[in-house]
């Protein structure tokens, strides 16, 4: 299979997504009013370049084709998540990043296009094992002799350095470009923030290029091994397409389509409801049960007993002490295990066997110095245990 960034990120985000979009191939007609747009924005550029060869289009002429474009392939699926929010409000935004862009650039002759919307593939390591494939919007030559990648953007957000100096897409570029002209040494990757009307730029070291190479095909061949492709839940769910085959969300899906009198009916809705309701039972129960256990505790201590009966059962009390550990993960954890690695028994306590290592510190077989370390790193106290008993007769 050729793989690109879009692939490699797609499954990243959600690997069931991944599977569902170039495995299974299953069509979608949505599209996120972002992407709608995003598309409009780089054909305008694509024609706005590729006129340079001849004139500079104007900017009214810039937006009439973004206009056009916009009108042309605009369909009912187009879908848009903020509320309040309407198509026409995005056609505007387009318009002014063109007319920032625009003035921004205008003459649009900084440096020599050699390409643009430029197919670029690149074999990983020169053996077509790994290959993958991707359009960069414009590949410029600079005056001292840079190879330049351009990107637009019109995500709303504007990421910091460190996202963009690791961003895989125009380093990938760059192996292809170098791959296919050979005597391309200088390279510069750019992106334009059109929302900020920022420029960013980047660059990679050999090293970060090597490593760039083996992790994406640690990638790709985790991507080739995977039998279950579970999907992965997020922000970017809200504009997936593929919720009507997503286990997490296919049911949300079906009950959007319900009427209200028939949601509630619906036999999963009925089912969790249910469930919740006994859940919440429980809880109570529970919070109830605990609190009685210590006024039963407590009755009993003050009266010397060790069983309390009622008119069908009876309670017998039994305790034993324990020792509270710290939790895995905490501070006070790694210096226990630390105190039993210098004592020589972790082995003996088979990696911090904490059974066996309470039986230690209660019956005190430890040496006196390592049971003093650990003693200042855990608690003991005395667990009080109820057993219910249905009396056999009421005289018992």
């Amino acid at each position: 299979m050729v793989y690109s960034h879009s692939k490699l990120e797609t499954y990243q985000n959600c690997p069931r997504k991944y599977k569902l979009c170039y495995l299974d191939r299953i069509p979608s007609e949505e599209e996120g009013i972002e992407a709608f747009l995003g598309s409009r924005f780089h054909e305008a550029m694509e024609q706005l370049y590729s006129e340079l060869r001849f004139r500079i289009m104007k900017l009214d002429e810039v937006k009439a084709y973004y206009e056009s474009a916009w009108q042309k392939n605009f369909h009912d699926q187009v879908k848009i998540v903020e509320e309040g929010r309407t198509a026409a409000d995005y056609f505007r935004l387009g318009l002014k990043y063109l007319e920032d862009y625009y003035q921004h650039y205008y003459p649009f002759n900084q440096h020599k296009i050699l390409g643009l919307e430029q197919e670029v593939e690149i074999d990983l390591y020169g053996d077509r094992h790994y290959v993958l494939k991707g359009f960069a919007d414009r590949i410029d030559l600079t005056p001292d002799g840079v190879i330049e990648i351009h990107d637009y953007k019109t995500a709303s957000q504007l990421p910091p350095q460190a996202a963009i100096d690791a961003d895989r897409q125009l380093a990938l570029y760059q192996l292809g470009i170098k791959q296919k002209w050979p005597w391309t040494e200088k390279f510069r990757l750019v992106w334009h923030y059109v929302a900020f009307d920022q420029e960013v730029t980047s660059s990679r070291t050999p090293e970060q290029l090597d490593q760039l190479r083996n992790q994406v095909a640690w990638l790709i061949d985790k991507m080739e091994s995977d039998r279950e492709f579970q999907p992965q839940e997020s922000a970017l769910c809200r504009w997936c397409a593929y919720w009507a085959y997503c286990p997490l969300k296919k049911h949300q899906a079906k009950l959007e389509k319900l009427p209200q009198n028939k949601y509630l009916e619906e036999e999963g809705v009925v089912l969790v409801d249910s469930y919740i309701n006994y859940f919440e039972q429980k809880r109570k129960a529970e919070e109830e049960l605990e609190k009685l256990k210590e006024a039963i505790i407590k009755y009993a201590e003050d009266h010397g007993l060790a069983r309390v009966n009622g008119s069908q059962h009876y309670l017998t009390l039994s305790s034993k002490n324990i020792v509270r550990f710290p939790d895995k993960g905490r501070e006070e954890r790694r210096k226990l295990e630390n105190i039993l690695r210098e004592a020589g028994l972790w082995s003996a306590l088979a990696s911090l066997d904490l059974n066996s290592l309470e039986k230690a510190i209660l019956e005190e077989t430890l040496s006196p110095d390592v049971l003093e370390k650990i003693n200042e790193l855990v608690s003991k106290e005395k667990l009080v245990m109820l057993r219910a008993s249905k009396k056999t007769d009421n005289k018992e």
